[in-house]
């Protein structure tokens, strides 16, 4: 999640969530009630405002400065959302604590091995969900060089055995649901 990285742009921040990802979201409901999640590299919040109503406790997580200044206007009204700054190494969460982490368009860019602190944090039958860019060409998004395609975060997964229940096809997206 460095921040010279391309998804520091201006529109992470301050884009709208597409109506197909809400449906997406909001379809596949029962994998996002949690007492507690997380939103990974939440930008300006955009998401957490989606998944906060099927959270107990939300934690709007991200390593920019300007996207928890964002989310602090962006989150106000939002009561059981509590927004953190993460590091790279670490999420500052207890093991076996969080029953839900989310990474919309950022799993992409988490340090390598990232999985393991994602792993350590979920509690057992936590889910871990990846709402991320296609590995494809497309005219806007990522480069391609980075991109993760299902099949890449699945086997990234699979050392902490981690199992596929759904995996969502969308526009220039996919959502891939992982149990613990």
């Amino acid at each position: 999640m460095a921040e010279n990285n391309h998804n520091f742009h201006n529109f992470h921040y301050f884009h709208q969530v597409s109506e197909e990802f809400v449906k997406a979201i909001d379809d596949n409901r029962e994998y996002f009630k949690a007492d507690t999640a997380v939103d990974l590299g939440a930008g300006g919040g955009s998401f957490s405002k989606i998944i906060s109503k099927y959270a107990k406790k939300l934690y709007s997580a991200d390593v920019s400065d300007e996207a928890i200044k964002t989310m602090k206007d962006n989150l106000l009204d939002f009561k059981n959302i509590e927004i953190i700054k993460v590091g790279d190494d670490r999420l500052p969460f207890d093991d076996s604590s969080v029953d839900l982490v989310f990474a919309a368009n950022s799993f992409h860019d988490l340090p390598k091995g990232y999985e393991k602190e994602i792993s350590r944090v979920l509690k057992e039958g936590g889910r871990f969900i990846d709402l991320d860019w296609k590995k494809e060409s497309t005219e806007f998004g990522p480069p391609l060089s980075i991109r993760l395609s299902e099949e890449d975060v699945k086997r990234k997964f699979e050392a902490y055995s981690f199992k596929e229940v759904k995996r969502i096809d969308l526009s220039t997206h996919y959502m891939l649901i992982l149990v613990a």
